[in-house]
């Protein structure tokens, strides 16, 4: 399931419906822009910290894949780890929430 999440993330860069690393996606739940967040599982506490917490107070679903910041690197097409990503096209969003309750349900 984590393969379809991830083609999913893909799918949403190509499309320009994504803002990849920290500060992009704090930038994009301040300006409620942001439909979802992902959150690499290997993320320091700090970084996890700042991205839930401003989440919570917008008010913005977290999602946390069983996935690396590589491999959320990689599923965007980037050699740099990315953190987190803010999704902003609402069907993206549906989708990709989707997709990580059936990897959390497995």
């Amino acid at each position: 399931m984590q393969d379809k999440l991830l083609k999913y993330v893909g799918f949403a860069w190509a499309a320009h419906g994504l803002a990849l690393g920290t500060d992009l996606t704090l930038a994009a739940i301040r300006r409620r822009q942001a439909r979802l967040v992902i959150l690499a599982r290997d993320v320091s506490e700090r970084t996890a910290k700042q991205i839930l917490d401003k989440s919570l107070y917008y008010k913005i679903e977290v999602v946390r894949p069983d996935c690396t910041m590589e491999a959320l690197a990689r599923a965007v097409g980037k050699g740099a780890p990315v953190a987190a990503a803010a999704v902003t096209d609402k069907g993206f969003a549906k989708a990709i929430a989707a997709a990580a309750k059936m990897e959390k349900d497995r």
